[in-house]
């Protein structure tokens, strides 16, 4: 049967954007980058030594369309450093910060407002 998560694809509406964003301000690595048509590259993307990545499709072409939270949860040690240089990179914080009894969370979007929760357990 199935044996892990390959990959999850998030619609951008530009992809050399998108691929600066999630390399040089989240901190993860190119995986892939390929073309697939005169408009359309197929971009993989992961954190490093992960093995689930993220497909950074365009939009209204199969990838999906809408904004809002994806559902994606990316895990952190330290919340409190990881939000503060999300920040200093230029990363749009969208839900502050806050300690809940299920751990620490908090909310970034990328440039397309795709939302990402962010998670630690609650020290």
């Amino acid at each position: 049967m199935f044996t892990k998560i390959g990959a999850i694809s998030v619609g951008v509406s530009d992809q050399d954007k998108a691929l600066d964003f999630y390399v040089n301000k989240l901190g993860f690595e190119t995986i892939d980058d390929q073309p697939m048509s005169e408009t359309e590259r197929w971009i993989e993307v992961g954190l490093p030594g992960s093995q689930t990545h993220i497909i950074l499709g365009l939009r209204n072409q199969g990838w999906g369309d809408r904004t809002g939270m994806t559902g994606f949860i990316l895990h952190t040690d330290n919340i409190e450093e990881t939000c503060a240089k999300l920040k200093e990179r230029g990363v749009t914080i969208t839900h502050e910060l806050a300690t809940e009894p299920w751990g620490k969370w908090a909310q970034f979007s990328d440039l397309d407002n795709n939302e990402y929760g962010i998670w630690a357990p609650a020290s």
